[in-house]
């Protein structure tokens, strides 16, 4: 099995930070995203958007390595990799003084 985890807001959406999802050999990151989704609905829109794409706001990392920088939602996922989804993170506060 794979494991996913999520974190800040999208754990909150989908009520726990660790899943494992099982998926089939030469499975990609994109079947991968759409499994979860299936799992947690309350992900729909919030992991992939309404064509089907990572939002730019969103991080999803394969043992640590962006999607960005591989092949996209076209990314190969082994049973043994680790996948982290990161939602977009609200910037801190300024300080005028």
């Amino acid at each position: 099995m794979t494991v996913v985890r999520l974190y800040a807001g999208l754990r909150e959406a989908a009520g726990q930070r660790d899943f494992d999802v099982d998926l089939p050999a030469g499975a990609l990151i994109g079947e991968l995203l759409k499994r979860l989704i299936a799992l947690r609905p309350k992900l729909a829109g919030k992991v992939l958007d309404e064509n089907g794409s990572v939002p730019r706001y969103v991080a999803v990392f394969v043992n640590g390595r962006d999607i960005r920088h591989l092949n996209g939602l076209q990314t190969p996922v082994e049973p043994q990799d680790e996948i982290a989804i990161f939602p977009p993170v609200a910037g801190g506060q300024s300080v005028n003084g």
